[in-house]
């Protein structure tokens, strides 16, 4: 019993923990007008139909950090852009080719899939942000409003009452680990202070 306390103790720890990170990340996405990253993870919600069918308006989709030598053609690849109509938007597109190495520099070419689309402008490979990993299913509700501010003021108090939960059950779970702790001593001592009056009795008979 008492080592299921401590693991469930330490298991809510770990989860606190995450959470604050999760926070932390957030507030200084919004802050700094980055996407939020999560342990190489990033989400973006796709605004544009370049990429439909295969992506389309409204998708929340994850982005993992990749090598620059791990891109090729065929993949999707989610980059910053520097140029006209990109320029400061995060833009997830298909790779047309390899990316090429130019003056010790790899240079890319990527464009969207949806009918009529364009190649984009040549981009460098310290815009690269990422290559898609997949979409989230069905959370595309839950993710608007949390980018809304009154969305992030409610995620603030899930996470500020998960944290008071996560305190006091640290507290109870420490105080009835004293309390058991007291028990055994308690008991040790019954135990021992009972061999000890039958261990007299023995010698006591023995004497007689």
């Amino acid at each position: 019993m008492k080592v299921v306390k401590k693991i469930l103790g330490i298991l809510g720890t770990i989860l606190l923990v995450i959470l604050l990170a999760v926070v932390i990340v957030m507030f200084n996405a919004r802050i700094s007008g980055e996407a939020p990253s999560v342990f190489g993870y990033q989400i973006f919600r796709v605004s544009s139909g370049s990429m439909e069918p295969e992506l389309m308006i409204g998708d929340v989709i994850i982005v993992k950090e990749a090598d620059v030598q791990d891109i090729q053609k065929g993949d999707i690849v989610t980059y910053k852009g520097e140029e006209g109509e990109f320029r400061d938007k995060f833009i997830t597109h298909k790779m047309i080719e390899d990316p090429l190495l130019v003056d010790g520099k790899y240079v890319f070419h990527s464009q969207g899939i949806y009918e009529g689309s364009v190649p984009d402008p040549e981009w460098h490979e310290d815009q690269l942000l990422g290559e898609y990993v997949c979409t989230v299913p069905y959370i595309d509700s839950v993710y608007n409003f949390f980018l809304k501010p009154y969305g992030l003021i409610t995620f603030v108090l899930i996470i500020i009452v998960l944290f008071g939960y996560e305190l006091i059950s640290l507290i109870v779970s420490y105080k009835t680990l004293d309390e058991i702790d007291e028990e055994e001593e308690r008991a040790e001592k019954e135990r021992s202070k009972k061999k000890k009056n039958q261990t007299t009795d023995t010698d006591e008979s023995k004497t007689e």
